[in-house]
């Protein structure tokens, strides 16, 4: 047995005290192994593995820069580590590190994030309320980001949640924890250095998640525990005027994500912490789609929704979008995607067999039909399509769309 299974094996005995320590509610296929084989066409499979830690620590937060060159895995204890990806093969190589934060506290990831489209600059996110600027080609970090108080503002707490920089890297938001009534995102300019401003009236609770648009620098979304989905236009100082729309999930935001539909209009989707789907158009403001729980764990074909952990939303290279969903069954064994296809339809996609953790965090890069997950057992996977499985294309999942409805999908 090599050093790797083996340490998986281990990994799995004794896992930290979260998830994987859950007793196992008692699942299984709906449909039989050939139905399966049949519906979840494409197959993938580990390109390639790596255990970031034989101290039981979390893969909290993935991040990779434009080209996909090189990832960074943020860890529970507040490590990253950091892999060049090479060009053809999808494996991860030269490994290199970024240490724990030195803190008398106990301190965790709340992010990490390369500032621009280049590999060099990482931002790191921790939650002793700093923002951390490396530079991969020098020693030490390059900047530190931490809040400041204004006279005008009430005060802030001393720890963040999360934080996302704009599309041109000049600017960071982070989110706060719930503090004295308030809520907070504080901005920073990145080369100055500086604190810019601060909103504070638009959450009422825990902020969870921001996601600045990936081509407008000024479009920043913010989710909250208190269930509300909110965009924002930067540019502007004043919180009222900066707040451009509004959408009440009716539950915990945990994860967001931008999309873009067919007619090129901005969507926002997100994943709640019971495990929803919803999105919207951003402009608009309609609800564009809308998948409880029981709904995506029967599209993955299992039976117990009290198993079924939604991980997030992702972009396919066609426009298309995809969610990526697991159970925590036998510690996180299935993992499994399905096609948003319309408003009220979900096609199922993938299948990714050999999995080994619950899986916390995942990229995707569509060019290369690769997928990245990092989770509770430690463990950064690269995954690629199985070449011997039974190849499945976007023209083919059109043409079975085109045939069950003639309206157009909303992405």
């Amino acid at each position: 047995m090599s050093d790797f299974n083996k340490y998986c094996e281990e990994a799995a005995r004794e896992a930290l005290p979260d998830s994987e320590d859950e007793e196992d509610i008692g699942d299984e296929d709906t449909c039989s192994a050939q139905d399966l084989a049949a519906e979840f066409q494409l197959k993938y499979k580990p390109q390639d593995e790596v255990s970031v830690s034989l101290q039981r620590e979390y893969v909290l937060s993935l991040a990779a820069d434009q080209g996909f060159s090189r990832m960074a895995a943020g860890l529970s204890n507040s490590a990253v580590h950091i892999y060049n990806l090479d060009s053809g093969a999808g494996k991860l190589e030269n490994f290199s590190y970024l240490p724990p934060t030195d803190s008398p506290q106990s301190v965790s990831i709340c992010g990490v994030r390369f500032l621009d489209e280049g590999p060099h600059n990482i931002l790191v996110g921790t939650t002793d309320g700093y923002v951390r600027l490396y530079d991969l080609r020098l020693r030490g970090e390059q900047a530190r980001f931490k809040y400041t108080q204004h006279p005008n503002v009430p005060p802030v707490p001393k720890s963040l949640s999360c934080f996302d920089r704009n599309a041109n890297g000049r600017i960071i938001c982070c989110g706060t924890e719930q503090f004295h009534s308030n809520a907070f995102l504080v901005f920073f300019d990145v080369r100055e250095r500086q604190q810019m401003g601060v909103y504070f009236e638009s959450h009422e609770d825990d902020i969870t998640s921001l996601r600045f648009h990936a081509q407008n620098p000024d479009l920043l979304a913010t989710g909250s525990v208190d269930g509300l989905v909110n965009v924002f236009d930067v540019k502007e100082p004043d919180e009222d005027e900066a707040l451009l729309n509004t959408f009440n999930t009716e539950s915990s935001v945990a994860r967001l994500a931008w999309h873009r539909n067919v007619y090129d209009k901005d969507i926002i989707s997100c994943v709640t912490t019971t495990g929803d789907f919803k999105s919207y158009e951003c402009e608009e403001g309609d609800e564009v789609a809308s998948f409880e729980r029981p709904d995506v764990t029967a599209a993955i074909r299992r039976k117990k929704a009290a198993n079924f952990n939604l991980i997030n939303a992702h972009n396919q290279e066609d426009g298309g979008v995809f969610l990526l969903a697991g159970t925590n069954f036998n510690k996180g064994e299935i993992l499994r995607s399905v096609s948003v296809t319309s408003k009220n339809s979900l096609q199922p996609l993938a299948n990714f067999q050999g999995n080994k953790q619950i899986v916390r965090d995942s990229l995707f890069d569509s060019k290369r039909s690769l997928l990245f997950t990092g989770g509770e057992s430690g463990i950064v996977t690269v995954w690629a399509q199985d070449a011997s499985g039974t190849a499945f294309s976007s023209e083919k999942l059109k043409a079975r769309k085109e045939k069950k409805s003639r309206k157009q999908a909303p992405y």
